[in-house]
């Protein structure tokens, strides 16, 4: 590992003044990182549906017929940096997120720390030469299908961008949490992340390698207005189009009825939803739950309802960096925490602390004084 440690330290070295200087933040995720003690409330590597997308993608890679440059792109095509637009999390191609991979930096003389660095799969401008403007680099959509001249073998996730974007909490683990992390990496997953920062808009769209994004249609006249979700049995309410029948589920590869919160983390591809809807339909969904549960002494209610597990399974992925770096800290929230005489509600809390977080600064001015309040994006950043 040292050795790899030394030529990555080379490399940084040779490429850091090409192109733009880097940005203050790029330094620091180039520092060495700070590892804590015990990482071993890290939770599994979830499966959500997208890196089955990403499986069956490259096993159908051979097939595909590159008519288009969204076809193109599930293998890769060769572009450079300018003709990219760089997000917070990730670059776009034509309205499509892209990886970045097989980086040949001429100015690295050291051939065994310039092909390691080829073999990279990036996410964002970690170093200088990613900086560059008329840099060429390899662009793609499906991680298992990648291939480009020169690459000998699936490329890798670099830790570098695994740390600037702080994927999956990477900056906090120690290092066997963190190679676990790195051999786990799927592309769809960390964009279903972000997929407002990657789709903004008011409107679900759905994306899949290969294909453009495409506005989730709504609901026909003819087709059912309200129905059973297959997967968490949540009766949708009529009226609101939460609910995806499988004759629409079909195009995002899903095989029964349901509900769009549950289509979302099943989907073969990313289906984004704006945030506020989101979690509008996760509260509803969560009250009509809590409704049909069995009635019991409140206080044990609410304490069983305790679990980090029920808490993602309820939550839009929008949620879940949050949740999955707060799991290791703290003990399970109650969800939307409501106050009496107050409209508002904290989407996590933990009244033994007096502290909740909430979705927007909107939403703690409707809450009481007494508590700590924070958002949502507020603890992520202040998490890293």
């Amino acid at each position: 590992m040292g050795r790899w440690s030394r030529h990555l330290e080379a490399l940084t070295q040779a490429i850091s003044g090409m192109g733009a200087p880097p940005r203050s933040e790029d330094a620091t995720a180039l520092q060495e990182l700070p590892e804590v003690e015990d990482a071993s409330g890290v939770a599994a590597l979830p499966s959500t549906g997208q890196g089955d997308a990403e499986t069956a993608l490259a096993d159908a890679s051979g097939a595909v017929q590159n008519s288009s440059i969204e076809q193109a792109l599930i293998q890769g095509m060769e572009v450079t940096l300018g003709d990219l637009d760089q997000t917070a999390h990730g670059w776009m191609y034509r309205g499509q997120p892209v990886m970045v991979f097989a980086v040949d930096v001429a100015a690295v003389e050291d051939q065994q720390v310039r092909r390691e660095f080829f073999h990279r799969v990036h996410l964002a401008s970690c170093c200088g030469a990613l900086e560059d403007p008329a840099q060429v680099v390899w662009i793609g959509t499906a991680r298992e299908a990648l291939a480009a001249p020169g690459l000998e073998g699936a490329p890798h996730a670099c830790e570098y961008c695994l740390a600037k974007v702080n994927h999956r909490g990477y900056r906090s683990l120690g290092p066997r949490d963190r190679n676990r992390v790195a051999a786990g990496f799927s592309f769809h997953w960390h964009v279903s992340q972000y997929a407002q920062e990657f789709f903004p808009g008011e409107t679900a769209h759905f994306w899949a390698p290969g294909k453009l994004p495409q506005p989730l249609l709504t609901t026909d006249s003819d087709e059912p207005q309200q129905g059973t979700c297959g997967v968490c049995e949540w009766q949708v309410p009529v009226g609101e189009e939460w609910f995806i029948p499988v004759e629409r589920g079909e195009a995002l590869g899903l095989a029964i009825d349901t509900c769009i919160l549950c289509a979302q983390q099943q989907a073969m591809g990313v289906l984004t939803l704006p945030d506020e809807r989101a979690l509008e339909a996760s509260h509803a969904r969560y009250q009509a739950q809590v409704a049909g549960e069995p009635v019991v002494d409140s206080g044990d209610n609410e304490e069983s309802a305790r679990d980090w597990t029920r808490v993602r399974r309820l939550l839009p992925l929008s949620w879940h960096p949050l949740c999955e770096q707060l799991e290791r800290k703290l003990s399970a929230p109650v969800l939307f925490h409501g106050f009496t005489g107050y409209e508002g509600v904290a989407v996590l809390a933990w009244p033994e602390h007096r502290r909740g977080i909430v979705a927007s600064e909107e939403d703690r001015n409707l809450l009481p004084e007494g508590w700590d309040f924070w958002t949502m994006r507020s603890v992520l950043g202040s998490l890293g």
